[in-house]
C-alpha cells in the first residue's frame, strides 16, 4: 500500500528535507495507521508493537545489534567518544520498521528533526522529544513486501546519485598520512603487491594548523605534483574537511564566510566559538544566505590541485573536542529563513546541509563527472548528499559483528552507501580509543572479508597506532588481502548495477535475508549474521576468533557455492548447512537461477571495467526472470549499457537457453566480446545463425581465482543481443 500520514499535529507543509510531497493522510480504518499514538502532555509519539514483533532500522544507532527490541538511544548527532557514550549515536534516523510474527511488514517515519530519546519497549517504541517541547509530528507509514516499503520511502525522502566507480573500490586511510611522500608511498606499495586500490584518504594533517582547505607548506609542499604521481599509478584522494573553521589569521574560508555574515550565532548575537583542532574555531551557518555558495566554492582548493572527493568528519557539528559535552547546552542559534531558531532545531540538519554544500562544489568543479561524498554524521536524506561510515569503531571481534548490523539498518534507513572502518578504527571504547595495539591479523583477514561485501570499503587507524594497512602484518596475511579484494573488483559490476538500482529505485545494495525470502524464526539469529548482496548473493562472515567452519541458514531454493561450485537445495523452510570457513574463503552463495558479472580484476576500479566479463548463469532452471547487469566508463554522466539476460535450462532436452540483450542507453561497452559460464557437461553453443562454436570445460582454483572454485564451462561470444543455445 502507498505511503499515507498519521495527522499528530498541524499540518505545515513538508519538512525541508523532505524529497517529495507528504503522502494524504490515512483514513480512519487504516489499521496501520491506527498503530500510532500521540501523548502530547508527555511530549510522546509510541508505535504499538504486538507480541512477537522485530524492530529495525534507526541508522547505526548506538549499538549494532540485529534487532532494535529493547535498546534506548537518543537521536541527536553526536561524537561518541569511540562509542563510549551510552545510547549515543553519530547519525539520527526516526525510522523503524516493524516485522511481524507472520512476517507482515510496516515502516513508520517521524517528520521531525528535532532529537528525540527513542525506547524500544515490549508494547511500544516510544519518541520522547528530548528537549521536553509539545510534539506536534505527524507520521508517514507504510506497509507491504519489503521492496515496494523501500521504494516508497525513497520516494518521500530521495535516492543517492550513481556514485563513480572508484568509490566503490577499495580506500586506505589512516589519521594521518603526514606528508605527501608517506601518500604516494601507500599507493605504490599497493601496486608492487598487486593490491587493487582506488583511493587514499588524506587526514587533518595535509592542512596547515588545522586549517580547513588549506596544504601545509611542508608537509604537502607541491600537492598537485603529488596527484600527478597518484595519477600514474591510477589513485585518487579524497580529502577531510570539518566545519570547524579556525579565528587565526590566514584563513580564507572563514574572511569569506565573515563577509556574508555565515557563522552560527550566539542569542546575543555575536559568532559562536568552539575549539577543535585548530584551537578556537567558529562554524559556517547553512541556514544563511550566501553560505552554501562560500562553502561550495572554498573546496576549489582542493580540487584544482586534484582531491577527486571529500569525507566530511565532525559534522555533528562537533563543538568541542574530545571532551564529554552536552550539545543542547550550548548557546548556538541558527538561521532557518527569516527566523533564528535554537541549536536543537537544526542540529540534526547540520551534516545533510554541509553535505549538500560540499556536493554543490564538486559538482561546479567537475560538473561532466560523477562524485562521492562520504559523511560521518546525517540525517533522512543524506543519502541524496553523501554516503556514510559508522564513526569510530575499534578494533574488537565485538564491533566487526556490530559492524554488520550497522550497515545493514542504515539500508533500512535509506542510505544504500555505507561501510565501517575495515580492522577497527580506535583501540577500545571511550576516550582512551585514540591509542591501540595492532589488531590481529585474524582479525583483519576476517573483516576485510566483511569489508569487502560493504558499499564502502575502507581501512581505516588511529594516529596513535601502529601501521593497519593489509600488507602491514605478514606475507601470508598480505595474499589472503589480495585475495580478498579482488574478489571485491571481480563483482564490481554488480557493485556498480546495484549502486544504479539504488539510485532508481532506493533498494539497499546490503540487505537481511527477510527482504527476499522468508526466514523461519528459529533460524533469525542465525540468518541475522548473514545477509544479501543484491538479491542474488548470500553473505556468511565469520564472526568468531579462531573459527574454521560455520553454519550457515540457506533459504528455500537452490544455492552454489562459490568455493567449490556445490549446489545445495533447500526444501520450504529453509535449512541449515555446516561448511569449512577458512581465512581468505569465506561462505558465498549464489542463487540458482541468477546471472552474475564478474570482472577480471585490474589495479583500479576503471581499469577493471574495461577488462574481459564473465556472465555466469548460476544452476539455470526451466524457466528465470531477466536479469539487468549496468555497464559505464565508471566516471561521467555520459550514459550506460544494459544487459538484460535470461537462462532458461530444458532438462529433458540438455540444453541451456540463453537471450542475451544489449541495450543502448549511452554508452557502449569496452568489451566486444563476453564469456559464458554455464554448469559443468556442456560442449557445444549454438548462435542464432546457426553457427557452432565448442564449450570448453574448466576446472576453477579457489585460492588462483579469488574465491570462486569447482568445475565448469565457458565459452566466449561476441557481446550482441543474441539467442544462444548450449547443449
Amino acid at each position: 500500500m502507498a505511503l499515507r500520514r498519521v495527522r499528530c499535529g498541524p499540518v505545515v507543509g513538508a519538512p525541508s528535507w523532505c524529497a517529495a510531497p507528504l503522502p494524504p493522510e490515512a483514513a480512519d480504518d487504516d489499521a496501520v495507521a491506527a498503530r500510532v499514538a500521540l501523548d502530547a502532555a508527555r511530549a510522546t509519539i509510541a508505535i504499538r508493537l504486538a507480541e512477537g514483533d522485530h524492530v529495525y532500522g534507526l541508522g547505526a544507532g548506538a549499538v549494532g545489534a540485529p534487532l532494535r527490541n529493547g535498546q534506548q538511544l537518543r537521536l541527536m548527532n553526536r561524537d561518541t567518544i569511540f562509542y563510549g557514550i551510552e545510547g549515543a549515536t553519530y547519525a539520527s534516523f526516526p525510522l523503524i520498521w516493524v516485522r511481524g510474527a507472520d512476517d507482515e511488514t510496516q515502516a513508520f517515519v517521524l517528520l521531525s528533526a528535532r532529537p528525540f530519546d527513542v525506547d524500544v519497549g515490549a508494547d511500544a517504541v516510544r519518541f520522547v522529544d528530548a528537549v521536553g517541547g509539545p510534539v506536534a509530528v505527524d507520521v508517514v507509514v507504510a506497509d507491504g513486501p519489503p521492496a515496494d516499503i523501500a521504494a516508497d520511502l525513497a520516494g518521500l525522502l530521495g535516492t543517492t546519485p550513481v556514485p563513480p566507480a572508484w568509490a566503490l573500490g577499495f580506500h586506505q586511510s589512516r589519521w594521518s598520512y603526514r606528508t605527501a611522500e608517506d601518500v604516494v608511498a601507500v599507493a605504490e606499495a599497493a601496486r608492487a603487491r598487486d593490491i587493487p586500490l582506488d583511493v587514499v584518504h588524506l587526514d587533518i594533517h595535509m592542512m596547515d594548523d588545522y586549517r580547513v582547505f588549506t596544504w601545509h607548506p611542508r608537509r604537502f609542499p607541491e600537492p598537485a605534483a603529488m596527484h600527478r604521481r597518484l595519477g600514474e599509478l591510477g589513485v585518487r584522494t579524497m580529502a577531510i574537511v570539518d566545519p570547524g573553521v579556525s579565528t587565526a589569521p590566514r584563513t580564507p574560508v572563514k574572511d569569506a564566510l565573515a563577509a556574508v555574515d555565515g557563522f552560527l550565532e550566539r542569542h546575543d548575537g555575536g559568532p559562536f566559538e568552539g575549539k577543535v583542532w585548530p584551537g578556537a574555531t567558529v562554524f559556517p551557518d547553512f541556514g544563511k544566505p550566501g553560505v552554501v555558495d562560500v562553502w561550495a566554492r572554498a573546496h576549489r582548493a582542493l580540487t584544482d590541485v586534484g582531491v577527486a572527493g571529500f569525507w566530511n568528519d565532525m559534522n555533528d557539528p562537533v563543538f568541542h573536542v574530545g571532551v564529554v559535552y552536552d550539545p543542547l547546552r550550548e548557546d548556538v542559534v541558527h538561521a532557518d529563513g527569516a527566523a533564528r531558531v535554537p541549536h536543537h532545531e537544526r542540529r540534526n540538519l547540520y551534516a545533510n546541509e554541509m553535505a549538500a554544500a560540499t556536493r554543490q562544489g564538486l559538482d561546479a568543479a567537475r560538473p561532466q563527472e560523477r562524485h562521492f561524498v562520504v559523511s560521518r554524521s546525517g540525517f533522512l536524506g543524506i543519502q541524496r548528499h553523501a554516503a556514510l561510515w559508522t564513526g569510530d569503531n575499534f578494533s574488537t571481534w565485538e564491533q566487526l559483528e556490530e559492524g554488520l548490523h550497522m550497515v545493514v539498518h542504515l539500508g533500512l534507513s535509506g542510505v544504500p552507501l555505507s561501510g565501517a572502518d575495515i580492522g577497527g578504527f580506535g583501540g577500545r571504547r571511550g576516550k582512551y580509543g585514540i591509542a591501540k595495539w595492532k589488531p590481529p591479523a585474524e582479525l583483519m583477514v576476517r573483516w576485510l572479508e566483511l569489508g569487502a561485501l560493504w558499499p564502502f570499503c575502507r581501512v581505516h587507524s588511529v594516529l596513535y597506532g601502529p601501521a593497519q594497512e593489509p600488507w602491514s602484518f605478514s606475507a601470508a596475511t598480505t595474499t589472503l588481502a589480495r585475495r580478498i579484494l579482488r574478489r571485491r573488483y571481480r563483482l564490481l559490476a554488480l557493485w556498480s548495477t546495484l549502486a544504479r538500482e539504488a539510485h532508481e529505485t532506493g533498494l539497499p545494495l546490503v540487505r537481511p535475508l527477510w527482504f527476499h525470502d522468508e526466514v523461519p524464526r528459529r533460524h533469525g539469529d542465525l540468518a541475522s549474521r548473514q545477509f544479501l548482496v543484491g538479491r542474488d548473493l548470500l553473505a556468511a562472515p565469520v564472526l568468531r576468533d579462531g573459527a574454521r567452519r560455520r553454519d550457515v541458514f540457506l533459504p528455500e531454493g537452490r544455492w552454489l557455492d562459490t568455493r567449490d561450485g556445490v549446489v545445495h537445495a533447500a526444501p520450504a523452510g529453509g535449512v541449515v548447512v555446516d561448511v569449512e570457513a577458512p581465512p581468505g574463503a569465506p561462505p558465498l552463495f549464489l542463487r540458482a537461477g541468477s546471472v552474475i558479472p564478474w570482472l577480471s580484476p585490474g589495479r583500479n576500479a576503471e581499469d577493471t571495467l574495461r577488462a574481459p566479463l564473465t556472465l555466469e548463469l548460476v544452476a539455470p532452471s526451466a524457466s528465470s526472470s531477466a536479469t539487468r547487469i549496468a555497464l559505464d566508463d565508471g566516471v561521467s554522466r555520459a550514459g550506460h549499457a544494459d544487459l538484460m539476460v535470461q537462462a532458461s535450462h530444458d532438462e529433458a532436452r540438455g540444453t541451456i537457453t540463453v537471450d542475451i540483450g544489449v541495450v543502448d542507453r549511452g554508452f557502449t561497452p569496452a568489451q566486444r566480446t563476453v564469456i559464458v559460464r554455464l554448469p559443468p557437461g556442456f560442449t557445444s553453443l549454438r548462435a542464432g545463425d546457426g553457427a557452432e562454436s565448442p564449450i570448453r570445460p574448466r576446472l576453477l582454483d579457489v585460492h588462483a581465482d579469488d574465491g570462486r572454485g569447482g568445475e565448469v564451462s565457458e565459452v566466449e561470444v561476441p557481446l550482441v543481443t543474441s539467442r544462444l543455445v548450449a547443449r
